[in-house]
């Protein structure tokens, strides 16, 4: 019987030595694969889009969606004018973040909108359209 307690307590002691060895280094690994670049940028994280991309036909088309999905779901009647700022999150496909001015019965205002894509499968939702906080545009 005495044999049998020091076999076990053998096995529990170098299971516990093998944890000591092996769980600091998948610790350092998990957290440098959430990072991106070494920065601190998170990897899923919303990111500012390149300059110019405002103008971008494909992101032009992402915000004249979002303005048409959100005029059916509300009966609204907001004409798109521009978009002003667009940053980018890549989740199962791309959300983009896109603050869109649009015209509201004569007054410029300003909209949030965050449109989910995944071009591989021709596909798009409009996850959230709502105004900006002070959206009022000059």
């Amino acid at each position: 019987m005495d044999v049998w307690k020091y076999r076990v307590l053998g096995s529990a002691a170098a299971l516990l030595l093998l944890l000591a060895v092996v769980l600091p280094f998948t610790q350092t690994e998990t957290e440098e694969v959430g990072m991106a670049d070494g920065k601190g940028t998170l990897v899923g994280g919303i990111q500012d889009s390149p300059a110019g991309q405002d103008n971008d036909l494909h992101v032009v088309d992402l915000a004249r969606y979002a303005v048409n999905e959100h005029n059916n779901k509300a009966n609204a009647l907001l004409e798109f004018e521009n978009v002003v700022k667009v940053k980018q999150q890549v989740v199962a496909g791309t959300m983009y973040h896109i603050t869109v001015q649009v015209n509201e019965g004569g007054a410029k205002k300003l909209y949030d909108a965050k449109v989910w894509e995944k071009q591989w499968e021709n596909f798009k939702e409009l996850k959230e359209f709502k105004p900006v906080e002070g959206g009022a545009s000059a």
